[in-house]
C-alpha cells in the first residue's frame, strides 16, 4: 500500500511539471510604448534596453505609425504592442491628410524598426513584397521551442522519479 501511495505521488509530480514548464513555454513577448504629437517624450521610436516590454496573451506584435502628409515625414502618432486581431498585418494606407503604417508579427519582440519598413517574424512580409490581401496560414509559431521545454521537464522528472 505504502508503495502505491508513493508512485501517485510520483505520478501527480510529474505531471505537475510537464504542466508548468508546458505554460512557461508559450510565452509571448512584445515591446509596448506610445505616443502621440502632442507630447514630448518621442523615444518610443527607437527600442532601446529601457523600452517597454509586456508578455502578450494574444497571437500579434504590432506597430502603427501615423505621419502626415504634409509635411511629410512628422510623426503624428505611433505605438508598439500586442493584439489579437490586428486592422491589417503589414499595409500603409493613405487619405488626404494621413499615411498610416500597419505593422504586425508573430514572434517574440518582433515589432522593432521604425514603422515603415514592414516587419518579419513568420515571413508575414513575402519577398518580394506583395500589395494584396494577406494570407495568413495558422499553427506557425514558437511550437519547437515549447516541445523542446516539455522533453527537458519529461527528462528532469525521469531522473527525479529515479531517485524518489
Amino acid at each position: 500500500m505504502f508503495c502505491l501511495y508513493n508512485m501517485d505521488r510520483k505520478i501527480v509530480f510529474v505531471v505537475l511539471l510537464c504542466f508548468v514548464s508546458f505554460a512557461t513555454g508559450q510565452q509571448f513577448r512584445c515591446y509596448a510604448c506610445g505616443f502621440s504629437n502632442v507630447d514630448v517624450d518621442q523615444s518610443c521610436l527607437t527600442i532601446t534596453n529601457s523600452t517597454n516590454i509586456v508578455n502578450c496573451p494574444h497571437q500579434y506584435c504590432t506597430i502603427l505609425r501615423q505621419e502626415m502628409v504634409d509635411p511629410t515625414g512628422v510623426v503624428s502618432s505611433f505605438t508598439r504592442g500586442c493584439e489579437s486581431n490586428p486592422v491589417f498585418l503589414n499595409h500603409v494606407v493613405e487619405d488626404s491628410h494621413f499615411r498610416t503604417y500597419y505593422r504586425a508579427c508573430t514572434n517574440s519582440l518582433c515589432n522593432i524598426g521604425n514603422g515603415i519598413e514592414p516587419v518579419g517574424g513568420s515571413n508575414l512580409s513575402p519577398v518580394p513584397l506583395y500589395n494584396g490581401i494577406n494570407l495568413l496560414v495558422p499553427g506557425t509559431g514558437s511550437a519547437v521551442a515549447t516541445f523542446q521545454i516539455s522533453m527537458t521537464a519529461l527528462i528532469l522528472s525521469v531522473l527525479i522519479f529515479n531517485v524518489m
